[in-house]
């Protein structure tokens, strides 16, 4: 029988974490509920759709009586969130059932027994690293974003890790753009590994990491799972079977054009020319000219707005239309003061760089100039 006590700021920290993993959708009842048990003196708390997430995490707590229990992840963090800072107090005095108590307030939620509550396999990792926690976190939000979220292309809904002993490459593309980041750092692995890793695991990774943070994330691959640990807290995956599309591929050659603009105006030109952009699928035309660079969009119902950004032209000339939203968003994710935009024709792929950096790279399909 579980009987164990913890302060309620510390659990509902890791409620709130762990309770993400709950799917709410799964056809076994007990894995929409949250797995909690004593572990060495700690509280542990797990959720996963055994799938594409699975959240453990430990606490400290003072532990009475070792035990288990499953409880529904949405009442349990309410409850919690809704008590004062004070000591609770979690016991399970027969299966499928916990009593919280706290201050003033003692609540008994009807769970399930923990027996049927299944957890994702053990890992046995292939290949091991770790990463730097702001780095991880600079890497996924210069790459996820580009993820599809079309679930009958699954290959396209993950981003792939290459994994060199000396090198990680993260890729991610829904077709009409793609995103290249790679890092220079040490990895045990006895050859390359390619691996395909759900945006939807990457995207709870990313609201856990900590951007100015240097601590050590943990990762591990094997054939079928990736897992990150980082402080208290595991957060594993299956990996998407399928072949990645061949992206090297599709980045272009050296472009013969070369745009250096600075990011801050040119984010604000592009959204203020998306108020009449958006009604014609995102459309801006670019208008390359020596040492402007003019946006323009048109819409039959709304009108139309020019704007103009000063650049820095490489080349000749070039008229050239993309979707303003994905311009925007690898400008709100680059980190960096300027960029390189590489243009070859008004039909070719375009592609972004952080000026002066070669660890970056956007890819994005243009659009039709509508005339």
């Amino acid at each position: 029988m579980l009987k164990a006590s913890c302060p309620q700021s510390a659990l509902h920290e890791v409620l709130q974490v762990v309770s993400r993993g709950v799917s709410g959708r799964s056809t076994h009842p007990v894995q929409n509920n949250i797995y909690l048990c004593s572990a060495d003196g700690n509280l542990r708390l797990v959720a996963t759709d055994l799938e594409y997430v699975s959240l453990d995490a430990r606490l400290p707590a003072l532990v009475l009586e070792d035990g288990a229990v499953t409880v529904p992840g949405r009442v349990f963090n309410e409850i919690v969130g809704s008590l004062p800072d004070e000591e609770v107090s979690l016991e399970s005095p027969e299966p499928g059932q916990l009593s919280i108590r706290c201050g003033k307030s003692n609540y008994r939620v009807r769970g399930l027994p923990p027996d049927d509550f299944q957890f994702l396999p053990e890992i046995i990792p292939q290949a091991e690293f770790a990463l730097p926690e702001g780095a991880l976190h600079t890497i996924l939000t210069q790459t996820v974003f580009a993820c599809s979220d079309d679930e009958t292309r699954p290959i396209l809904t993950g981003a792939l890790f290459v994994v060199r002993p000396d090198l990680l490459t993260v890729v991610a593309t829904d077709t009409y753009r793609l995103t290249l980041r790679t890092l220079a750092t040490e990895i045990s692995v006895a050859q390359e590994r390619k691996v395909i890793v759900s945006a939807r695991v990457l995207q709870e990774l990313l609201r856990i990491l900590r951007e100015d943070s240097e601590d050590a994330v943990e990762v591990r691959v094997s054939d079928r799972l990736i897992e990150f640990e980082l402080r208290n807290i595991k957060l594993a995956s299956r990996l998407i079977e399928g072949e990645f599309p061949n992206y090297e591929k599709v980045i272009p050659a050296d472009p013969d054009k070369r745009l250096m603009v600075r990011v801050e105006p040119l984010h604000r030109a592009l959204r203020r020319a998306l108020i009449v952009a958006r009604q014609d699928s995102n459309r801006v035309v670019l208008h390359a000219r020596e040492g402007v660079l003019q946006i323009s969009a048109v819409s039959p119902d709304v009108g139309s707005v020019e704007e103009e950004v000063d650049m820095e032209l490489t080349g000749e000339p070039i008229d050239i239309a993309f979707n303003a939203r994905y311009l925007m968003d690898v400008l709100e994710a680059v980190e960096s003061e300027q960029v390189v935009l590489g243009l070859s024709g008004a039909l070719n792929p375009g592609t972004v760089r952080p000026a002066g950096r070669e660890d970056y790279l956007y890819v994005v399909m243009p659009m039709q100039i509508m005339t």
